[in-house]
C-alpha cells in the first residue's frame, strides 16, 4: 500500500510542477445530493459533497489535472457503513487525440477517515470519451476501472446539452449511463448499474455556475445461480461551481 501511495504523490507532485509552467484553471464546487448512490450502491442518505480541481490549459500534448473530493452525510446512521465520511484525491492526464477525441488517464484514491470503517485503496482509470459528436451536441464516452483491491469496473456515458433560447446563460443536460463491476476477488456475485439524469446549468456570472438536477440509478445483482437483487433509487442534486 505504501507503494502505491507513494505512486499517486509522485504523480500528483509531477501535476503541480507542470502546472506551474502553464495557465492553470481552479475549479471549486459545493455540492448536495438528497443521496448519495455510488455504482448502483447507496453510501448515504442526504450528503454535503464539496470539491476542488486544479487543471492545466493549452498543454501541447494534453492537460493536467489534480483534485480532491468529499462527501459528509447531513446525518449520520443512514445507508452502507452507517454513511460514513469519504475522501478521493485524483490526478490524471487528459489528452485531445483528433478532433473531439479525449484520452483521459489517471488515479483516484479513495480515504475512508472513521477507524474501522473500508480499508483506502487506490483505482487506475483509462478512458475514451467523444465530445461534440460529429459537430452535434452529444458527448460519449467508456470507462475502464481497476480496483487494485477489489474489483473492476467497465463504464459506458452519454449525453445530450441543449442550450436554452432567448439569451438565457443555461442549459438542459440529458445523460444516461451503464456500467458493470466484476467482484469476483471478493464474493461470487457481479454488478450491473445504470443511470439517467437531467440537470440545469445556470451561469450566475463570469466565474459561477448554479445547477440543479434530478437522478435515477438502479442496479442489478447476480450470483452464481442467476439474478439476486434489484434496487433503484431516485434522488435530487444541486451545486455552486467557481471557476476562475
Amino acid at each position: 500500500m505504501n507503494k502505491k501511495l507513494t505512486s499517486l504523490m509522485l504523480a500528483s507532485a509531477l501535476g503541480c510542477s507542470a502546472l506551474q509552467a502553464q495557465e492553470t484553471i481552479v475549479t471549486t464546487e459545493v455540492g448536495f445530493a438528497s443521496e448519495y448512490v455510488f455504482r448502483g450502491v447507496k453510501e448515504a442518505g442526504p450528503t454535503i459533497m464539496p470539491s476542488v480541481e486544479i487543471q492545466s490549459a493549452g498543454g501541447a500534448a494534453g492537460d493536467l489535472y489534480l483534485g480532491g473530493w468529499a462527501s459528509t452525510p447531513a446525518r449520520q446512521g443512514e445507508g452502507l457503513n452507517n454513511g460514513e465520511n469519504e475522501v478521493n484525491v485524483y490526478a490524471g492526464f487528459d489528452a485531445e487525440l483528433q478532433h473531439g477525441l479525449f484520452l483521459d488517464l489517471g488515479t483516484v484514491y479513495y480515504h475512508f477517515p472513521r477507524p474501522g470503517s473500508r480499508e483506502d485503496t487506490v483505482e487506475p482509470y483509462l478512458g475514451l470519451r467523444y465530445e461534440q459528436i460529429a459537430d452535434s451536441a452529444f458527448t460519449a464516452g467508456t470507462y475502464l476501472y481497476y480496483d487494485i483491491d477489489k474489483s473492476f469496473t467497465v463504464e459506458a456515458l452519454l449525453e445530450y446539452s441543449v442550450p436554452f433560447e432567448g439569451g438565457i446563460p443555461a442549459s438542459l443536460d440529458l445523460g444516461g449511463f451503464a456500467g458493470y463491476v466484476d467482484e469476483d476477488r471478493l464474493a461470487e456475485e457481479d454488478l450491473l448499474y445504470y443511470g439517467l439524469y437531467a440537470k440545469v446549468p445556470y451561469r450566475l456570472n463570469d466565474v459561477t455556475t448554479f445547477t440543479a438536477g434530478v437522478r435515477y440509478e438502479g442496479r442489478r445483482d447476480w450470483e452464481v445461480d442467476g439474478l439476486e437483487e434489484d434496487r433503484d433509487f431516485l434522488f435530487w442534486t444541486a451545486a455552486f461551481t467557481m471557476s476562475f
